[in-house]
């Protein structure tokens, strides 16, 4: 069913703000928030990369923001008893014990503490597309950084996740996303999009220079290529689409991430689809890891799975917010203290460090929620 562009009463000036980055001839995005359990933002703008209009059927790559969805998976494997966030990772999966990693916790493991934020290997487009494959490997590396301090695991946290999902579950991350979260809640939210919606997806583009955050700047540590060069220049297009990427391939729109979290927010109910007890979400809001990076030197503070607040992402101003940021400029989250939650998905990724879109609209609802 078609959707009309919202907004509610007194969040116009959110508006003026996305349609200035995302008018009629610019690069195509969507952004959407609710507000104590209502959508207050739903919009949508811009063209795709063929010059089509991005509509509300638009869906796009979310890149890391599909962390979020793999946590809220996991979550619901804790709530019914087949996850243990405290005991080793071992006990479900022992071939990760190479390499001494298996003695850390299940839940320190999806809070990028394993020692394997990257891969020591040269991986083809075809093996980074097999997540059973990929997951062997991750099982295999040894620590690249001391096991217990956080380092981003910004692909190999997807792997770890679905690995452990599947051992005990059976099914593939996509595969459970689809059944147990996306279907019941009716979101446009995809790890893996069927043949059927690929015509609905907005490629990828990128801005001239663009690069990872981590990337930027003239002593990089030369072990980030382990971490970052394993994501393939396809990401984002067609092909790869299809594939399961769970640590930063998600497809969605902006109204199905900002509807995931107000679910989050809201102690785990939406539309009368209760998939998590309050006290659930609490748990994965408890810090488990802070530190800064021994790779990139940034400022990581995460529960299980989910980044949180205060810390370099882009989260907004609450300093109870929680939910993960994507390279390239997309961000989707919960703000408690205002019982807020908001996505913003985008077409064309920007580096960090000239990009403001993000944070111009974070603030704006900010100011409209708060008033």
């Amino acid at each position: 069913m078609s959707r009309q562009r919202c907004v509610a009463p007194g969040f116009e000036p959110v508006v003026k703000v996305f349609d200035k980055y995302h008018g009629p001839d610019k690069a195509g995005a969507s952004f959407a928030a609710t507000h104590k359990g209502k959508q207050v933002v739903d919009l949508w703008g811009g063209v795709r990369s063929d010059g089509t209009p991005w509509t509300e059927e638009t869906i796009c790559i979310i890149a890391s923001g599909t962390k979020g969805i793999c946590a809220v998976a996991i979550l619901m494997l804790v709530e019914r008893g087949l996850l243990n966030l405290e005991a080793p990772i071992e006990s479900v999966w022992p071939e990760f014990a190479e390499g001494g990693k298996g003695r850390i916790l299940v839940g320190d493991s999806l809070a990028h503490v394993a020692g394997v934020p990257g891969l020591e290997r040269s991986i083809s487009v075809e093996e980074i597309q097999d997540p059973v494959l990929m997951a062997q490997y991750v099982a295999a590396q040894h620590p690249i950084t001391p096991i217990g301090v956080p380092s981003y695991h910004a692909t190999t946290y997807g792997w770890i996740a679905s690995e452990l999902l599947r051992r005990v579950d059976g099914r593939s991350m996509g595969t459970f996303v689809r059944e147990e979260i996306a279907g019941p809640l009716q979101l446009d939210v995809h790890i893996g999009v069927p043949d059927s919606e690929l015509h609905r997806v907005g490629e990828m583009t990128r801005s001239d220079n663009y690069n990872y955050s981590a990337m930027i700047g003239d002593d990089v540590d030369p072990r980030l290529q382990h971490v970052y060069g394993l994501v393939p220049p396809e990401r984002g297009s067609l092909m790869f689409a299809k594939s399961e990427f769970p640590g930063g391939g998600g497809i969605a729109s902006a109204y199905g991430m900002s509807r995931l979290y107000a679910l989050l927010v809201n102690g785990g109910e939406l539309d009368g689809v209760r998939l998590l007890k309050p006290e659930t979400i609490q748990v994965a809001r408890k810090q488990r890891s802070v530190g800064n990076d021994p790779l990139s030197g940034r400022l990581l503070r995460f529960g299980v799975g989910f980044e949180l607040n205060p810390n370099p992402s882009r989260l907004g101003m609450d300093e109870q917010a929680f939910g993960h940021t994507g390279a390239g400029g997309s961000t989707h989250g919960a703000w408690p203290s205002l019982q807020g939650s908001f996505s913003y998905a985008m077409r064309e990724f920007q580096s960090e460090n000239a990009d403001s879109r993000g944070i111009e609209l974070l603030d704006v609802l900010d100011e409209c929620m708060t008033k």
